[in-house]
């Protein structure tokens, strides 16, 4: 089970109380352990140190705050907490380099301001005093003031007061007095007094108990008249403290105050069946020991001064963690798309020259004779060659050298078929001499001119299959011309049942067959 601790820092004392984190439904708090340790030394770091990585509420002593409740426009928790240090700043109180909090002190106004309680305490001071905590690896998450903690004190026996009852809470330490009034759970203003239950700061003789009663119950006057009202305006007072024998210093308060005052020196709200402690017994020493329980069974507190910073640095985490997520997604959607086809489609590779037909013809074609092809030895010169017609009665011309014949095999590509099944025209001997340059033209053309009759009398004899592609979707940018093609991603050069894609734009992809027969398929539309 989980823990949580709770500590008070004074100028006189480290107190300590680890809880445990049980159900909402118990009504007791278990307490699992607690000490009083002085305020810095070795027993107190290595106390410290025990407690690493947990999770802690700090109450700290000393330094200068304030607690006021303003009146601020309904909105989230970043807009009234900026009202309400503009309206402090306004009315004279410091808020620069604070520490600030605000918490629900009531209903809404006439629908249109509600009262928020304010608190404030030194951000510099905070941390100076909170130093060993840090250095020692807890991890805090709640910062209070003793009037912060008395507040958490009244909300543990808030069955116990009326909801519209003022109520005065003091938290007597050796050196300062800390006061508090709250009316239905909220905070309604505090004060802090530069003494305690010693005589001096350096001594541990206490005061006489008459002397602290005859004090306190003049503070406390002062401190109710200049809150708006008086000591008929208070129910009754409750005092933590650790001053020995404190139920002997309520009573002459009581007299002199007309009020009732309580000692919280019982165990009520603790379950101290399984407590252990650092030399000392949690039933002898509760009233010292209530605000460091305070602190921490009161999870989560309604004013804790280092909200704001939790909660930035919670939007700094998630944003991080939503960059990382990104990075993440990225990285696996560019590792399957390196594992994927077309990616790898797109890799340099050899082409093929020359694909299959993306039909065979119905009608068995015989097979062509083997194709005679004369090359001389010795190249053909670059001049034009003059053809000259000899009489009858000429004596015959010189033989020319003998010409090297290639065979060409009957089963070679589709297109060599196609030009074979065109006759080719017999030579005819010319009556007259022709130019030469006309000559060399008539030469070049004719082998032109019979691929071309080749290739249209093939397109007619091999009729082309039914092209039944499915276009998906297209992926057109500047950077990457993409298409799903038959449930597949293909790219430039990809082969889609036997045709390989040529161009792809905003509504077509452009493919060519190995016939050289182009094919478009377009969205919404037919092959065409």
């Amino acid at each position: 089970m989980r823990t949580r601790v709770g500590i008070e820092l004074t100028g006189a004392a480290c107190r300590i109380v680890e809880v445990e984190s049980g159900p909402a439904r118990r009504r007791d708090t278990r307490v699992r352990w607690c000490a009083v340790l002085p305020p810095s030394g070795p027993q107190t770091t290595a106390a410290l140190r025990s407690f690493r990585r947990h999770r802690a509420a700090v109450v700290v002593w000393g330094p200068a705050s304030e607690h006021r409740q303003v009146l601020v426009r309904p909105g989230s928790y970043e807009e009234m907490r900026a009202e309400a240090i503009a309206a402090l700043s306004a009315a004279g109180v410091p808020t620069l380099d604070m520490l600030v909090d605000i918490a629900p002190a009531g209903p809404p106004r006439d629908g249109k301001r509600r009262p928020v309680v304010v608190a404030l305490a030194s951000a510099a001071a905070i941390k100076s005093a909170m130093q060993p905590v840090i250095d020692a690896g807890i991890r805090v998450r709640t910062v209070m003031t003793p009037a912060i903690a008395l507040n958490a004190l009244m909300r543990a026996r808030r069955d116990r007061s009326g909801p519209e009852d003022i109520e005065a809470f003091i938290a007597l330490d050796e050196t300062s007095t800390a006061i508090a009034l709250i009316r239905d759970g909220a905070l309604i203003v505090s004060r802090m007094l530069l003494w305690g239950y010693v005589e001096s700061p350096g001594g541990r003789q206490p005061r006489r108990r008459e002397d602290i009663a005859a004090r306190l119950a003049d503070e406390l006057a002062g401190f109710f008249h200049a809150a708006g009202g008086s000591t008929t305006s208070v129910r009754h007072i409750c005092i933590a403290s650790g001053l020995p024998e404190l139920r002997s210093m309520t009573v002459p308060l009581m007299e002199r105050l007309d009020l009732e005052v309580e000692p919280l020196d019982s165990l009520f709200a603790i379950d101290a069946k399984h407590a252990a402690g650092d030399g000392i017994n949690l039933r002898d020493r509760v009233a010292e020991l209530r605000i460091a329980w305070a602190s921490a069974a009161d999870w989560p507190a309604p004013l804790n001064l280092m909200r704001a910073r939790n909660r930035q640095r919670s939007r700094v985490v998630l944003s991080r963690a939503a960059v990382v997520a990104g990075m993440a997604v990225g990285w696996g959607a560019g590792w399957r798309v390196s594992a994927s086809s077309w990616w790898q489609s797109t890799a340099s590779r050899p082409v093929a020259h020359a694909a299959a037909p993306a039909a065979r013809p119905t009608t068995p074609v015989p097979p062509p004779a083997p194709l005679r092809i004369a090359t001389a030895t010795p190249p053909m010169p670059s001049s034009p060659v003059s053809i000259v017609s000899r009489e009858p009665d000429s004596p015959p011309p010189p033989a020319a050298p003998a010409p090297r014949v290639r065979e060409l095999p009957t089963a070679s590509a589709p297109i060599v078929r196609a030009e074979l099944a065109v006759p080719v025209p017999q030579p005819t001997l010319l009556t007259s001499v022709a130019p030469p340059a006309r000559a060399a033209r008539a030469i070049t053309a004719a082998p032109r001119a019979v691929r071309a009759r080749s290739a249209s009398q093939a397109d007619v004899q091999e009729p082309a299959g039914r092209f039944d592609a499915v276009l998906g979707t297209i992926l057109y940018s500047a950077e990457r011309r993409l298409a799903i093609v038959d449930g597949h991603i293909v790219g430039l050069g990809d082969e889609v049942r036997g045709a390989r894609v040529v161009d792809i734009d905003a509504n077509s992809v452009l493919l060519r067959d190995g016939s050289g027969r182009s094919r478009r398929l377009t969205l919404g539309a037919n092959v065409r």
